[in-house]
């Protein structure tokens, strides 16, 4: 049986996306580089243990391309970061955008007037319909969105209208 969250995303903004992967491709570079010095260290017998019997080479082997694998896994997490550096930018620009035509065009009495309710509705549900009446407005004014996206702004922006 499947549920219906099964593909709601939460959303992370580009700028902590980046430095989260900025952050891992040190450390898989860092250990990487730390891993294969060790190992080579070994192998040259400067440090007092090594591995003996004749699988030695190939553990060797194997723990050399586990290194070299962290190495470039690092430096393709260091081009994404870059890669998320640029769309945070282009993200904030939009975000700012929506926020001022926002504040401008969206109030509480227009959400207000434009979503009808029953008589004892309660509270909770009124939130849902304000909500997705602030979406609406969002995506006629600047056009489809990611979602996970557009609903992480809506909730700023829903904060921002009612509970001034």
């Amino acid at each position: 049986m499947s549920d219906n969250n099964d593909n709601i995303t939460v959303y992370q903004n580009k700028k902590a996306k980046a430095e989260d992967y900025k952050s891992s491709s040190y450390t898989l570079i860092l250990m990487g580089v730390i891993g294969i010095v060790a190992l080579i260290l070994m192998i040259a017998g400067v440090l007092p243990f090594q591995f003996a019997g004749s699988g030695k080479y190939i553990t060797y082997g194997v723990m050399g391309i586990l290194f070299a694998g962290f190495i470039v896994t690092g430096v393709s997490s260091f081009k994404s970061a870059k890669r998320y550096t640029r769309e945070a930018a282009d993200e904030e620009d939009l975000t700012a955008k929506i926020k001022i035509w926002a504040k401008e065009h969206i109030t509480a009495d227009t959400i207000k007037q434009h979503v009808w309710f029953e008589d004892g509705t309660p509270e909770e549900m009124k939130y849902f319909q304000y909500f997705e009446a602030i979406k609406a407005a969002v995506e006629r004014e600047f056009g489809s969105l990611d979602v996970s996206y557009l609903e992480a702004l809506c909730e700023e922006l829903y904060a921002e209208i009612f509970e001034e």
